[in-house]
């Protein structure tokens, strides 16, 4: 009988890195020693073969441990919801680990749970700008940061990170952010200024009970309606490096509500909506920011927004008008949008 072992990595992913990664290992390596497979479950969509522990790739660690044992590299079987991971960087791989692969129960669905919600669209554009963040990371920072310090006044905006608790402090991402930006000839005065500007002024919370998300629902009730008064949604997606696709409720929350959006993620992430038959913006914007990653895409995004910001609000209201078919296209194809469908169209299955 083929003996396994579970190691749940979970959602303690921040994009390249995850959380307790050496003890993962070791939990990794003790689990391999006693069975014949171990599993190892990502409940976020990681592209495996960006993940790095230290100055090395994961992968190449355990690839290491494997030969050392001499093991074959399939004793370790990964699980995670990237709909487009490459499969050729790893003998054994399988789609899961994550609710946006589940039809059964809206409530518990990463991307379509707004489907569940009696969501009331009823836009009166007040400002220019919506980005609502809760969990820090160095590209929400350098879209949060941009905004706040040159179009706050135009902005919606929530960033739930308080400096008087210490363990915010420590998760906000500078340090990944400073590395980003140095490695891009990015890291300058005006750009350090800027982000301590920001950082000082957190948190930024509109009044709305975050806790209340994913006890029993994917929604936050009080940003669902912040949307009726934005013309665009900055989204920030989680996963921005390398070949990933993992929709989650940042995505859904535009498409439910038929506001326009932007959107920072991996490259290609566009492509991969227009896949599932969404429609963009690129008629009224350059969205060529799609086919990049890290700090070149925070950086088009950033000229798109300070295009944007030129405009008055009378005329965002009449090219919202001209919009008016692709937010409603992409508002019924998203309400009638399937589990099933989702992986049909990458050639999924589980």
């Amino acid at each position: 009988m083929v003996s396994k072992k579970l190691i749940n990595i979970g959602a303690d992913v921040e994009d390249t890195y995850f959380k307790f990664q050496q003890q993962a290992i070791s939990d990794i390596v003790d689990a391999l020693h006693k069975n014949d497979i171990v599993d190892v479950l990502f409940t976020e969509g990681v592209a495996l073969e960006e993940l790095n522990y230290k100055e090395k790739k994961f992968l190449s660690i355990l690839e290491e441990i494997c030969e050392r044992n001499n093991w074959p590299k399939n004793k370790i079987n990964f699980i995670l919801p990237n709909l487009v991971q490459n499969k050729s960087v790893w003998p054994s791989i399988e789609l899961g680990g994550a609710s946006i692969l589940i039809d059964n129960d809206l409530t518990e669905n990463i991307f379509l749970g707004l489907q569940a919600e009696n969501i009331k669209t009823k836009k009166d554009i007040q400002k220019t700008f919506g980005i609502f963040v809760n969990r820090s990371q160095w590209d929400r920072l350098l879209l949060s940061g941009h905004l706040y310090n040159n179009h706050r006044e135009i902005t919606m905006q929530t960033y739930r990170k308080d400096l008087v608790n210490p363990g915010d402090m420590i998760e906000l991402g500078i340090d990944q952010l400073f590395w980003k930006l140095s490695s891009n000839n990015s890291l300058d005065a005006p750009a350090i200024q800027q982000l301590c500007n920001f950082i000082s002024s957190l948190p930024h919370d509109r009044g709305s009970n975050w806790s209340r998300i994913n006890q029993q629902s994917t929604v936050d009730n009080d940003i669902m309606s912040w949307y009726n008064n934005i013309f665009i949604d900055v989204v920030c997606e989680k996963m921005v490096t390398g070949q990933v696709f993992f929709p989650t409720e940042k995505t859904a929350r535009p498409l439910a509500t038929k506001t326009p959006f932007l959107i920072m993620a991996a490259p290609n992430y566009i492509k991969n909506l227009h896949k599932l038959g969404f429609r963009s913006f690129r008629k009224f914007w350059d969205e060529s920011y799609d086919y990049q990653q890290g700090v070149q895409r925070t950086e088009s995004i950033q000229r798109i927004i300070d295009e944007l910001a030129r405009l008055p609000i009378n005329e965002l209201r009449d090219m919202y008008q001209e919009m008016s078919p692709i937010l409603e296209h992409n508002y019924k194809l998203y309400m009638d949008l399937t589990g099933e469908k989702i992986l049909s169209t990458f050639g999924q299955k589980i």
